[in-house]
């Protein structure tokens, strides 16, 4: 294991909703979820009583997303981190959750800085991003080897103090990933981005290996433990 790796070994094992509601209250808090893919935690939040608006660049997500039994008055539009469709100082808290490191390297400063640009004074800016250790990254490796990227992406999230935000916390937890089997894992990594469609049709076999290997067996489903980062910031 790389030195640079916290030990998440030793860190609790927590539901993101628990962790969510703790450090963000989103009751009546107006909320962007970033990059909110097929919509799983822009329902979440509106069940916490948020108003959340859920943006994603990609088409199959945002379908998946609206197609999904609603919440409560959760919305999703088309739109990108590094312009984000709002007026100045709209917003309560802009939620990125396994999205950041998604957005173009070169554009990580630019969406922090939008961030600042949409977030009303006192407003906070929160990352949950998974780490590039454990048994989920590496059932996912193959498909999408994502250790430089999600380093990059931790550089420029801990570079929010230096443009307009102040640190509140950082918590390291341990999540579970829960798939009922290799078909669902596999519909849901290229849902995510179609061109994985190419990688599961020439390492099929090796994919289906490492989902036997790194899994635990559960009540039916196979089961990967997931370490998390998340950081909390406010708008000054």
């Amino acid at each position: 294991m790389s030195s640079i790796l916290p030990r998440w070994q030793d860190s609790p094992k927590r539901p993101h909703t628990g962790v969510i509601e703790e450090l963000l209250s989103p009751a009546n808090m107006r909320i962007i979820d970033v990059g909110c893919g097929a919509g799983q935690m822009t329902r979440a939040l509106t069940t916490m009583g948020g108003e959340v608006i859920g943006i994603d660049p990609g088409k199959r997500q945002l379908e998946r997303a609206t197609a999904a039994q609603p919440a409560g008055s959760e919305m999703y539009i088309c739109g990108i981190a590094e312009a984000l469709p709002f007026d100045n100082q709209s917003i309560d808290i802009i939620f990125f959750f396994n999205s950041f490191h998604h957005v173009p390297h070169n554009n990580f400063s630019n969406a922090i800085n939008e961030s600042n640009r949409v977030l009303r004074p006192g407003g906070k800016l929160f990352f949950s991003e998974p780490i590039a250790d454990g048994p989920q990254f590496e059932l996912s490796k193959l498909i999408n080897d994502e250790t430089e990227i999600r380093a990059l992406a931790y550089e420029s999230i801990l570079s929010a103090s230096k443009n307009g935000f102040r640190a509140i916390s950082e918590l390291i937890y341990i999540t579970e990933s829960r798939h009922e089997n290799f078909e669902s894992f596999k519909s849901n990594s290229t849902s995510i981005n179609p061109a994985r469609d190419v990688i599961f049709e020439k390492h099929n076999t090796e994919i289906r290996d490492r989902f036997e290997t790194f899994s635990t067996k559960d009540q039916g489903y196979f089961i990967f433990n997931h370490p998390i980062r998340s950081n909390l910031f406010e708008r000054r």
